[in-house]
């Protein structure tokens, strides 16, 4: 008899088979990060390879000026911005760029994908934040790997939209996780199909790990990377940027898809990060910036 795990990928598999036209991203950002997966990647050059898309770099410099990055000076090209941020951040931006066109829609079945978006620009960047604060894993593969660890319920957003509605309600109604409403509605979860699409798009291997397994029990959480993830992914929730409906649903409280801070200091603490105070400072700040930046960019 098929255990429950396998019965959730030949669903996962069974739904992405349905789709007349297999989801895509550019090849540009496959490339991107199957290099920042090699230990020594040389980011400028990988900044000039995908820049070359127009479509990417006005992206691009519509991030770099939003409020997130509060320059003192707009910035007009993309050599400004490698000048003005270097390399690093300009090539963080690209994957977020690239990301963002699979989001583009303004709402789809009632669910509003801003909101989804924050929380995915969120997680980004709380995972890096906590992998500059621990050093356990690379900051930038931290934030690649928040971009992209909930693609599966993009897809499903897009693709699956009356149902995935239905997943959101029910994860109100009765204060489930996205991940268990979804589970109950579609027989799988963003998990299982953003993996399977993950190896479609032959992203490195760590990368479809922390897609398939970020709701996963402490097994898999042994893997640094997935534990950053996750834990950044509790976190967000709890400060809800989280995937949400055009209307707000009356009572429902700022912890009900995640757990609460406090829980999380034990976990926080086994990464290296215990300055509680400096981090919670941090969050708040990050809160305020996500918001802004994403206003800025679906404005």
């Amino acid at each position: 008899m098929p255990t429950t795990s396998e019965n959730s990928v030949a669903a996962a598999e069974s739904i992405i088979a349905s789709f007349q036209t297999l989801p895509t991203i550019p090849a540009a950002a496959t490339r991107a990060i199957q290099l920042l997966n090699k230990p020594d990647p040389d980011l400028s050059e990988v900044a000039d390879i995908i820049l070359a898309d127009q479509v990417i770099a006005a992206r691009v410099i519509r991030i770099i000026n939003s409020p997130l990055y509060k320059l003192l000076h707009e910035v007009e090209s993309v050599k400004q911005a490698l000048i003005y941020l270097g390399p690093q951040k300009v090539f963080e931006i690209i994957l977020t760029s690239c990301f963002l066109e699979l989001t583009d829609s303004r709402t789809l079945a009632g669910i509003r994908p801003q909101s989804c978006w924050e929380h995915s620009f969120g997680v980004a960047l709380v995972a890096r934040n906590l992998a500059e604060l621990s050093g356990v894993v690379k900051p930038e593969m931290a934030y690649v790997s928040g971009i992209l660890h909930d693609v599966g319920e993009v897809i499903l957003m897009h693709y699956r939209q009356d149902q995935f509605r239905q997943a959101v309600q029910l994860s109100i109604e009765r204060e489930l996780d996205m991940h268990d409403a979804e589970r109950e509605i579609f027989g799988t979860t963003h998990c299982e199909i953003g993996a399977l699409l993950a190896e479609q798009w032959h992203f490195p291997e760590l990368l479809t790990q922390v897609i398939m397994h970020h709701h996963a029990d402490q097994m898999e959480l042994k893997n640094p990377l997935i534990q950053v993830v996750h834990l950044a992914d509790q976190i967000c929730s709890d400060v809800r940027l989280k995937c949400s409906m055009d209307v707000e649903v009356p009572g429902v409280g700022a912890g009900v898809y995640g757990a609460h801070l406090p829980e999380l200091e034990k976990q926080l603490a086994q990464l290296g990060v215990t300055d509680m105070d400096a981090f919670r400072k941090a969050l708040a700040q990050m809160v305020d910036h996500i918001k802004a930046a994403v206003q800025a960019i679906y404005t």
